[in-house]
């Protein structure tokens, strides 16, 4: 037999053999027949018994059917197996290994370089050390800019809620004189925010609405504890664009509506093609994004000139950084117990391998069939003397729990 050694030879029915690794296996030619001898050896000690059926199983013990080739290509595959198992065991221990000593550790060094930095910014704030960073050129600037936008901005909303909802076009067509072509192109109706009615309580008061809508967006923004600001604040400024579109289409329709009335309609009008829709969305939705900016341009600076609030301003962001990395740790240690898991289930993989290398000599079918003749074999020899009877109960309880016990290992 190929890559098998024959050393000696003990009785016709059994040989010692030597396999490429150096163990020691004996052949036989009926497991039957060498239980029986055995048994007689042995007195049918249940004992010897449960040593002979372990050599079977670790295939130290063979019949003359063992396929040597077969055995080294399964013992190999299993031997694979372990490998692959091992590397990916240390693949996983390595990955742990640099998360729990440089990740995390990196991780609560740097939320120890930050509260030293807290530290720091209280006692230069005692000692008057805070550098602000204030610029009262820039706070002014800002503070014209928002001051002269909130003017414009309330007369543009007031004429542009006044053109749209309480014009009267047949007074205006009657009273227009040599103005009508001004008129007929005019998205702003300055003279009616100016004329006492009733009506300017609406006019005047509606214009605060784009104001309110303006000012929403940066005060979402602000608020850093929501993790849906940004998408909040989008969803405004949409329904903003909505809003302002609605009063461009009213305008423009308006002004549609006089020219038809003064015997001059556009033939082919379509609002989304005509440029009055676009310059009330310039003037109106674009001029009070700007508002917005400068408004809060205007605060911030306005905060730089306390050093008290700046520093706490940088404290509070300073916190805000720790408690991110807190929870990067939390995260860091959420994975390491992954990892930890995973390494204890591929030791115990690796652990039913090495159990099962020695069993790979033999299938399960060809283990079976020679325990059962092995065992055939020693019940002969107990059965020919009624002395034996309390022996074959033994051997008969500790055949069934090694079969029990072995082929359950196998199948798990």
């Amino acid at each position: 037999m190929e890559n098998i050694e024959k050393t000696e030879t003990t009785v016709q029915t059994e040989e010692t053999i030597v396999d490429p690794q150096g163990n020691i296996i004996r052949r036989v030619k009926n497991f039957t027949d060498y239980a029986f001898r055995k048994a007689g050896l042995n007195n049918g000690d249940p004992y010897s018994l449960l040593t002979h059926l372990n050599w079977i199983k670790d295939g130290h013990l063979i019949d003359e059917g063992f396929n040597a080739q077969e055995h080294l290509l399964r013992k190999k595959k299993i031997e694979g197996q372990i490998d692959e198992k091992v590397d990916e065991k240390t693949r996983i221990e390595f990955e742990k290994e640099t998360a729990l000593n440089i990740s995390k550790t990196d991780l609560e060094n740097k939320i120890k370089e930050t509260e030293s930095e807290i530290q720091q910014v209280k006692i230069d704030l005692a000692n008057n050390r805070i550098e602000t960073g204030y610029q009262s050129i820039r706070f002014w600037t800002y503070t014209i800019l928002t001051v002269l936008l909130t003017a414009y901005l309330i007369f543009f909303y007031a004429s542009s809620i006044n053109s749209a909802f309480f014009r009267n076009p047949q007074s205006l067509i009657a009273n227009a004189g040599n103005d009508i072509a001004m008129l007929l192109d005019s998205i702003f109706d300055p003279k009616g925010i100016f004329i006492a009615s009733s009506a300017l309580i609406f006019t005047y008061l509606g214009a605060f609405i784009f104001f309110a809508i303006g000012m929403a967006p940066h005060s979402i923004l602000n608020d850093h504890e929501d993790k849906y600001r940004k998408v909040k604040a989008t969803l405004v400024m949409l329904g903003a664009f909505i809003a302002d579109s609605a009063l461009a289409y009213k305008i423009d329709k308006g002004l549609h509506d006089l020219k038809v009335m003064a015997g001059i309609p556009d033939m082919d009008w379509r609002f989304y093609s005509s440029i009055n829709f676009y310059l009330v969305l310039l003037f109106g939705f674009a001029a009070y994004l700007v508002w917005g900016f400068t408004f809060e341009m205007m605060i911030s600076e306005k905060t730089k000139k306390s050093k008290e609030i700046k520093a706490n301003i940088l404290i509070k962001g300073l916190k805000k950084q720790i408690s991110e990395l807190k929870e990067s740790i939390v995260k860091m240690d959420e994975k390491i117990k992954i990892l930890e898991g995973q390494i204890e289930i591929l030791k115990q993989q690796i652990e039913k391998l090495k159990r099962n290398l020695e069993s790979a000599m033999q299938n399960p079918d060809e283990l079976s069939r020679n325990l059962t003749s092995f065992y055939l074999g020693w019940r002969q020899f107990l059965n020919g003397s009624s002395e034996f009877d309390e022996v074959k109960v033994e051997c008969e309880n500790t055949y069934n729990n090694f079969i029990s016990n072995a082929f359950l290992t196998n199948t798990k």
